[in-house]
């Protein structure tokens, strides 16, 4: 399997912005049930363990199609993979239009989250082989900013419509129906950058595997990792319990103003991260999470929505630098012909971050109540995000995988 190289792709960044949109429609629809789970829990009666049960189910879907369908792009091509992933997009706003339980819910959740695992390492594989100067820091930062910016734009625009709208939990997901239509029209267009086998090639289970020589700095990354999901768990889970219960926040399209901020925001800041990358990266991000960590949860102790949404923007700029920061030192050291599997393993332990949290939080709420909870959650968060930052200071900037020097691909 090798790369093609057709003309057209490489001097026009349209196929790069339409392998960049069918990105953002997934993450549009990871996020689009945020602001609905406060009237599902009303709906259907269950509690705080359960909605974050329904929450975590994501992951699942992710991991089963990270594994086992994202690497089928290097026997099949990217499109092929791609139209897939905006095939169960669209299905996954089916399930939640026809969900009438808790079962349903969990359903489509896991729906939702075989899109995004079909569709992310795939889109940005194939927006790393269209980006015309071959420039894959630009690539990190457009997937990185896609993927926020679009979980932030389906909380949004759930928010509006399930306070404004003539159907609350249906009309959002007719328009992510409608987003992945045109998104399967989008991969039409775009060009397939990979050559098949003559062999045809065969089916494979993506390895996960890190070298023991990059153990420290993938750890540090993954780390970090790790405390940008548990924070996207948070958030987009059981912060919407908190601002309705705890800050009597009752307009969802203001409360989920509130939480698209931090994603906004972590997307955002890719825009100015032009310079800024790995450990450097890591050290800017870290500080501004645990300082976020602090505001939150004083935010909730004092019931002052002012204070939670200063907390969010500067937790969303922490998340979004971090983020940034792990992922691009974990591509830069990993040797190129393992890299797959080591940005694979990588992102297992973001989403298994994402869901055992996640889960362990709705658990705790309903055995101990929400301000305990919060300040339990931004202790340990706060301890691991300083002790990472400690971690970070004393690991010199590692060489690049095979040599490749820092502004290397």
């Amino acid at each position: 399997m090798r790369e093609a190289d057709p003309p057209a792709a490489r001097t026009s960044r349209r196929p790069f912005r339409l392998a960049a949109y069918a990105l953002g429609v997934t993450a549009f629809g990871a996020g689009a049930p945020t602001p609905l789970y406060a009237v599902y829990e009303a709906r259907y009666h269950f509690n705080s363990g359960v909605l974050a049960a329904v929450f975590a189910a994501y992951t699942i879907g992710v991991l089963v199609t990270m594994l086992l369908v994202a690497p089928l792009s290097d026997v099949i091509g990217y499109k092929p993979v791609l139209f897939v992933g905006m095939g169960l997009t669209a299905l996954s706003g089916v399930a939640f239009v026809l969900a009438s339980g808790v079962l349903g819910l969990a359903l489509a959740r896991v729906i939702s989250g075989l899109a995004v695992g079909a569709t992310t390492s795939t889109a940005t594989a194939s927006m790393a082989a269209l980006e015309p100067r071959h420039d894959q820091h630009h690539v990190a930062r457009v997937s990185v900013a896609a993927n926020f910016g679009g979980v932030a734009s389906g909380i949004c625009v759930s928010g509006l419509l399930a306070q404004y709208g003539p159907a609350p939990t249906e009309l959002v997901f007719l328009v992510l129906i409608g987003a992945s239509l045109a998104g399967l029209l989008a991969v039409h267009y775009i060009p397939e950058m990979i050559e098949r086998p003559a062999s045809g090639g065969r089916m494979r289970v993506q390895r996960l595997s890190v070298p023991r020589e990059i153990r420290l700095p993938f750890g540090v990354a993954a780390g970090a990792l790790a405390a940008c999901y548990s924070i996207y768990g948070y958030f987009g889970a059981i912060a919407p319990t908190f601002l309705r219960v705890s800050l009597a926040i009752e307009n969802k399209a203001g409360s989920a103003g509130v939480i698209a901020l931090m994603f906004g925001l972590a997307a955002i800041v890719q825009l100015g991260l032009g310079q800024v990358r790995d450990r450097r990266a890591l050290l800017t991000g870290l500080p501004l999470i645990l300082l976020a960590t602090v505001v939150v949860t004083t935010a909730l102790a004092l019931r002052s929505l002012a204070l939670f949404a200063l907390g969010a923007a500067i937790l969303g700029l922490g998340v979004g630098t971090a983020y940034m920061g792990g992922t691009t030192l974990v591509d830069r050291v990993a040797p190129v012909a393992r890299r797959g599997e080591i940005l694979s393993a990588y992102f297992v332990v973001g989403y298994l971050a994402l869901a055992i949290p996640t889960i362990g939080l709705g658990a705790t709420i309903d055995e101990f109540g929400l301000l305990p909870t919060a300040v339990a959650f931004g202790s340990a968060l706060a301890l691991l995000v300083a002790t990472l930052y400690l971690v970070t200071r004393r690991t010199p900037t590692p060489p690049g995988g095979e040599g490749r020097p820092r502004d290397a691909p």
